[in-house]
């Protein structure tokens, strides 16, 4: 996806989920335990103006608590507006600075609308109206960041994405491998595949058609997802040694 391509899925997904949480602030999360969708809302606004803050700033910058009760619903579409004019006011042929060192100028705004589209799902499921599926080419691209910069960076010893607590890991050193299949038809051939080995330091990934330990075959939303622990295995096609995606499951939390 170009740098142009993300704005308009980054606002989409946060009217989405400010559709499916209002009205519903009280209502638990059960993808992020302990979590209400008034905390779920407030965390998405926070993220935004940090995003913001990195792109104007080159660094952290103090963010101011969520307003409680429906006032976080306004407070979020203002934190929208202040990251999409910084994302308008970035030199886009100038690398971003980021929590994991210097990023192709398209870094934030993806980062964002990856974050987004994922918490656009939480809301939905805790709505319990159904939910729409992440976009593919911005699936895709969300599978990318994660084996490319943010498992990494946690190998590292990183913080939170965004400075929010969090750990992660992988099955690491067992030299196992885990293909990815992406199925959407709209995929060119090897674009929506990626072939995932657990070295001993983090996970080294390439897009390619091959064997592995275990291969997931399903659409590039649900991939996206299953990672990120909100899918469950039953909409997958998986052959081969399905324990490991089990210790994923386990082992990766982000």
């Amino acid at each position: 996806m170009d740098r142009a391509s993300y704005p308009a899925l980054l606002r989409a997904d946060t009217e989405r989920l400010l559709a499916a949480g209002e009205g519903r602030l009280d209502r638990p999360v059960p993808t992020c335990p302990r979590w209400s969708v008034e905390r779920l809302l407030g965390h998405v606004g926070r993220v935004h103006r940090n995003a913001a803050g990195w792109l104007r700033t080159g660094g952290r910058t103090e963010i101011p608590p969520a307003p409680a009760g429906a006032a976080v619903v306004a407070w979020v579409r203002d934190g929208l507006e202040e990251l999409t004019e910084a994302v308008q006011s970035a030199d886009p042929h100038v690398d971003e600075q980021t929590f994991a060192g210097p990023q192709p100028a398209s870094f934030w705004v993806r980062r964002m609308a990856v974050e987004t589209a994922l918490h656009r799902i939480d809301a939905e499921l805790a709505a319990g109206e159904g939910t729409t599926p992440v976009d593919t080419a911005l699936a895709v691209e969300g599978i990318d960041e994660l084996f490319g910069v943010l498992l990494p960076f946690r190998a590292l010893g990183g913080a939170g994405a965004l400075g929010e607590a969090g750990s992660a890991g992988s099955p690491a050193g067992s030299g196992k491998t885990m293909h990815l299949h992406a199925t959407d038809p709209a995929l060119a051939a090897g674009e929506g595949e990626w072939l995932i080995t657990f070295d001993a330091d983090e996970p080294s990934v390439v897009h390619t058609h091959a064997e592995g330990d275990v291969a997931v075959r399903g659409p590039a939303s649900d991939l996206l997802l299953l990672l990120w622990n909100r899918a469950s295995l039953d909409r997958f096609d998986v052959f081969g040694d399905a324990a490991l995606l089990t210790r994923w499951r386990d082992e990766v939390t982000i």
